[in-house]
């Protein structure tokens, strides 16, 4: 019963892996209309918001508010630093060293995942789990760049800020992990966007750009974009990890997200994608398929009560 558990919630990760990876159409969209990078991170976790509050309240009344201290110091954790502080460190990263460079640094975030769940939750990879990180971390870079290294930008700040990304995307998985045993992960999410939005809101300065949601175009593409990448994600992500998902694989199975990312690129922005980029892809999908199998080791049985007499 638990091992089934166990594997609900990993594809519950892979789901929110699949909503996040969506993003990238639906805010290119709103890029397109000359929204800013920080107006689209903050509009997809507040226009989130009420629908969740109204979700909460009409399932459990103003129980569904309800949070311990413990609950709501993580939640303040989750939404202003691995949540609102994240992506402005993603997105600055992005402006200075490009897409592609970022995209790496931020899937750093496997590694930072495994070496603190050994840290703090005593998980053990096996020899084959550590390879699956390697390739999932060799997959995202061939992925994005396609083979061609040569066309990335150099930048100090930009690569710290992008390693920073990465450090708080693991970290964002190790805090939920601590998080939802305890709380209901549903009212978490509540809380965490909350603080994600009241973090965002001081650097995109949403009272500036009211006209924005007097907009049709934009309202569309950010209520999608909120649903999606906003609500789904986090809710099925912080799910999952409540139920007995292990740290060290969840960033590892939600990494999905830039494969569907990428195809959503390709099929919808006819974006193109060469054959090393693909390759990529396959390595990734081998990467979250070896993270989660399990590879029986042979061991030699001794039983010292069987005696052969001659």
């Amino acid at each position: 019963m638990e091992k089934r558990r166990s594997l609900q919630g990993y594809l519950l990760v892979f789901m929110s892996g699949v909503s996040w990876g969506l993003g990238g159409y639906l805010v290119t969209q709103m890029s397109n209309m000359g929204v800013s990078s920080l107006m689209t991170a903050f509009s997809g976790h507040f226009i989130a918001l009420l629908p969740l509050f109204l979700y909460l309240i009409v399932k459990k009344g103003m129980n569904g508010l309800k949070i311990s201290k413990r609950g709501l110091l993580y939640s303040i954790l989750l939404g202003a630093l691995t949540k609102g502080i994240f992506k402005l460190a993603n997105d600055t990263a992005v402006t200075l060293v490009g897409v592609a460079a970022a995209s790496i640094l931020m899937y750093l975030a496997p590694v930072f995942t495994a070496i603190m769940s050994v840290i703090f939750f005593k998980e053990k990879l096996r020899g084959y789990q550590h390879f699956a990180v390697l390739l999932n971390l060799v997959g995202c870079i061939l992925m994005v760049t396609g083979g061609n290294f040569a066309e990335l930008n150099i930048s100090g700040l930009g690569l710290t800020l992008g390693v920073i990304s990465g450090f708080l995307y693991a970290l964002n998985t190790i805090i939920g992990k601590v998080a939802t045993d305890g709380d209901d992960p549903e009212t978490m999410t509540f809380y965490m966007l909350l603080f994600s939005v009241m973090a965002t809101s001081i650097f995109a300065k949403p009272w500036q750009h009211l006209d924005l949601f007097t907009n049709s175009t934009f309202l569309f593409w950010a209520f999608l974009n909120s649903m999606s990448t906003g609500l789904i994600a986090n809710l099925l992500y912080l799910k999952g990890l409540s139920m007995g998902v292990d740290a060290s694989k969840a960033t590892i199975i939600a990494s999905g997200e830039v494969v569907i990312a990428t195809l959503s690129g390709v099929f919808l922005l006819n974006e193109k994608i060469n054959f090393i980029g693909s390759f990529g892809i396959v390595i990734m999908l081998i990467s979250i398929v070896l993270m989660n199998i399990t590879i029986p080791t042979k061991q030699k049985e001794v039983t010292e009560n069987e005696i052969v007499s001659s």
